[in-house]
Parts: structure tokens; C-alpha cells; sequence
């Protein structure tokens, strides 16, 4: 009899074990997830550039741009430069050098500014740019590290 009761009492506690594994916030993970990629592509891009490109952000929603006029940025598998976070998910920033933008320059550094003209310059983002995306009070951060461009 013992055994049982013993058995029961385990199996109670693996169900709550395994519900507060289980994480609180996987649309915003997913999405940060979405995020690092789209950085690392609007880093690309600026690499085989000679203007800018990076990625602007609102509270709902982020967007591939460029400092390129004769470019139309479109994300990846996407028709339009813009994608809108699900309901539930929404975005704070905290960019050295302030703005809304992370921008990539040709060696793929973020930079605090724009490179709109051929040989144009801008300067270095000296610290780390953070974004974080936040589901049920749970926030998850995508991370650019300064003078690499490293997303980790």
C-alpha cells in the first residue's frame, strides 16, 4: 500500500515539475528567434553594400531598411520589408546611440547612423544594442554586440 501512495505522490510531483518547465512566453521566443535571423540578414546585406542596412523597430512590429534608395528591402520568404509581431508580443529597444534603428555598415559593425551617399560614413554604436520581446510579462532579449555585429 505504501508503495502505491508513494507512486502517486511521485507522479503528482513530475506533473508539476513539467508544467513550470514548460515556458510562458514561446511566441516571443519564436520570435526573437525570427529576429536574430533578420539581423543577421540586414548584416549581410550591408556587407555586400556600400550603404547601411538594419532593421527599424515599433512596439508591434520591426522592419528590414536601407540606406540604399534604389533598393527595396524585403524580408526573407516575405513580400513586404515589415513584419507584425502576434498579439500578445511586444517590443522594447535599447540602442547605444538612441533611435528606433539597428544599422549595419559595410564591414557589418552596427553604426548610429545612416549611410545614404557613396562614401559616406557613421559612427561606431559603442555599446550593445538590445531589443527585447515580451509575451505574459516575460522577456526574452536578442542581443548585437558593438564593433562585430555578433548575434548571438
Amino acid at each position: 500500500m505504501e508503495v502505491v501512495v508513494v507512486l502517486i505522490v511521485l507522479g503528482i510531483l513530475a506533473v508539476i515539475a513539467i508544467n513550470r518547465l514548460e515556458p510562458r512566453n514561446p511566441h516571443a521566443m519564436a520570435e526573437a528567434d525570427a529576429l536574430r535571423s533578420v539581423l543577421r540578414y540586414a548584416q549581410s546585406r550591408a556587407m555586400s553594400d556600400v550603404y547601411t542596412w538594419g532593421v527599424r523597430f515599433t512596439s508591434s512590429s520591426y522592419a528590414l531598411v536601407t540606406g540604399n534608395s534604389s533598393q527595396t528591402p524585403v524580408l526573407l520568404g516575405q513580400d513586404t520589408a515589415t513584419h507584425t509581431l502576434p498579439d500578445g508580443v511586444a517590443c522594447s529597444w535599447a540602442l547605444s546611440g538612441g533611435g528606433d534603428t539597428i544599422w549595419f555598415n559595410w564591414r557589418g559593425e552596427p553604426v548610429t547612423g545612416i549611410i545614404s551617399t557613396l562614401g559616406g560614413t557613421a559612427a561606431k554604436a559603442g555599446g550593445p544594442q538590445t531589443v527585447t520581446l515580451t509575451e505574459s510579462g516575460l522577456g526574452v532579449t536578442v542581443t548585437v554586440t558593438p564593433y562585430t555585429g555578433f548575434v548571438p
